[in-house]
């Protein structure tokens, strides 16, 4: 049990608290810093391509105490706000548009070759690696290499492949994830190439359903929380302060700005505390894989 090779307990309910998309924007950017500082939460995770990556990475280089894993990138979401690869081609890629960004949807990364897929992700981390981060994890944006959103295709052993290389851990749950295909075969590759990663998966909601308001997303960590299953958990979320930069990006600035908020509430720490829910760090996971 992953716990117990942590020191804890069996039955002990771990959790990993990670923002995910820091580098997206100044706004995103500045409320993660802010959450690391005040202990609100465990961890994030870099988005290399990204406009503002270069102000996150100074930030995580000058407070090497930050867990800060790599959103390895190969998606653009948002219709007005782009990033592309770090990566050149002669021919232009499948997961790239006429001019020269991510395309929006996962589709088009599984259309790609992986040894493309491959050199882009290695060049995102060495960048990182370069800018002074010490990387804590590997993760993905969108979920892209892990075949969410039904593309029928999966590139996890690739992300293996540079978990081992990397030597760090991996966001690969080992009991099903809804966003996420589930595939024991690839969870028992992982364990035997010697990569950890949690038990559990879990995540806030990107947007709020017809009816909710951004109050929604506090009864959803809250329900969250006192549901939380023995073992490692990481929970993922994408908060930012409210900004004009912010609200120019995305719609979803509404949840984004109480995602902030959700952590630093009384209600929420109590809960935290009520049921004993201990928080760690990818650092722990990390350690624990250089050292086994």
């Amino acid at each position: 049990m992953l716990a117990e090779k942590l020191g804890y307990r069996a039955d002990e309910r771990l959790l990993i608290v990670n923002a995910d998309d820091f580098g997206m924007c100044s706004s995103t950017n500045r409320a993660i810093a802010s959450l690391l500082e005040e202990g609100a939460i465990t961890s994030t995770t870099l988005m290399v391509p990204c406009p503002w990556m270069m102000q996150a990475a100074a930030i995580a280089s000058r407070h090497p105490e930050f867990d800060v894993g790599l959103h390895l990138t190969l998606t653009s979401e948002w219709d007005g706000y782009k990033w592309g690869p770090l990566t050149s081609a002669e021919v232009q890629r499948s997961f790239e548009d006429e001019n020269g960004y991510f395309r929006k949807d996962n589709r088009s990364v599984a259309r790609t070759d992986q040894e493309l897929i491959k050199r882009e992700c290695v060049a995102q981390i060495e960048t990182a690696l370069k800018l002074g981060v010490d990387l804590t994890h590997l993760d993905n944006h969108m979920g892209s290499l892990h075949g969410a959103m039904g593309t029928g295709r999966h590139f996890v052993d690739l992300l293996i492949e540079l978990c081992v290389r990397y030597k760090l851990p991996l966001r690969l749950p080992r009991h099903p994830f809804p966003m996420f295909p589930h595939d024991e075969t690839l969870v028992e590759l992982a364990d035997s190439r010697g990569v950890v990663f949690p038990d559990h998966l879990e995540g806030l909601p990107f947007a709020l359903e017809p009816g909710e308001d951004t109050d929604s997303v506090k009864t959803h960590a809250a329900r969250l929380l006192r549901n939380l299953q023995p073992g490692v958990t990481e929970l993922i979320f994408h908060p930012s302060f409210e900004t004009e930069e912010l609200k120019g990006i995305t719609d979803t600035w509404p949840v984004r700005q109480k995602e902030y908020e959700v952590f630093r509430d009384p209600d929420i720490r109590l809960i935290l505390a009520k049921e004993n829910i201990k928080l760690i760090k990818w650092r722990d996971l990390r350690d624990l894989q250089r050292n086994e």
